[in-house]
């Protein structure tokens, strides 16, 4: 089912003539190569225009977000709400582990270390008043990056933090 699942997403990203002519079925084979090489090109020339991790023209160096530094977080345990089959709010433990990705060439990226545990609590308290449903599926994920990725920029009175990175997220 999973399969079948991908397939079609791809079908809908790209469409179905490209979809066909990506696995070699339909079309010009010349004209398939022509639209791959164009891909690509465009590809590279997203990666060299200087975007939001880059700074500065053509001739300066570009920085990557897997060169930015990593500040890892201590494992937080935290108590969400949940609410049972019968509608009763019962507590579960949620169990998470963070990595912050930060550019440290940006204004205001060294006070970040100092800040540190003022983030780590403005996180906690994020996580607190979370329910086990706003947790659940790839929409609630990037809901809880990008609002902990905003308590980081807020707390640290930075724009530095790039990225939050969740290594494990447990629910119990």
């Amino acid at each position: 089912m999973a399969p079948v699942l991908v397939a079609g997403g791809a079908v809908l990203a790209v469409g179905p003539e490209r979809a066909m002519a990506i696995v070699g079925l339909g079309g010009d084979p010349a004209e398939n190569e022509q639209q791959q090489a164009k891909d690509n090109s465009t590809d590279h020339a997203d990666e060299s225009d200087g975007g939001q991790d880059g700074e500065g023209g053509p001739d300066a160096p570009q920085i990557t977000q897997s060169d930015m530094p990593l500040m890892p977080f201590p494992e937080m345990i935290v108590n969400v709400t949940d609410t049972t089959a019968d509608g009763r709010q019962t507590s579960r433990f949620l169990k998470v582990n963070l990595l912050m990705v930060f550019d440290e060439t940006a204004p205001g990226a060294a006070q970040l270390t100092a800040r540190e545990l003022y983030i780590r609590d403005a996180f906690q308290s994020f996580l607190r008043s979370l329910n086990v449903a706003d947790l659940q599926g790839a929409r609630g994920i990037a809901l809880l990056k990008s609002e902990l990725l905003r308590r980081a920029r807020a707390v640290g009175h930075t724009d530095a933090p790039r990225d939050i990175l969740i290594s494990d997220l447990v629910i119990q």
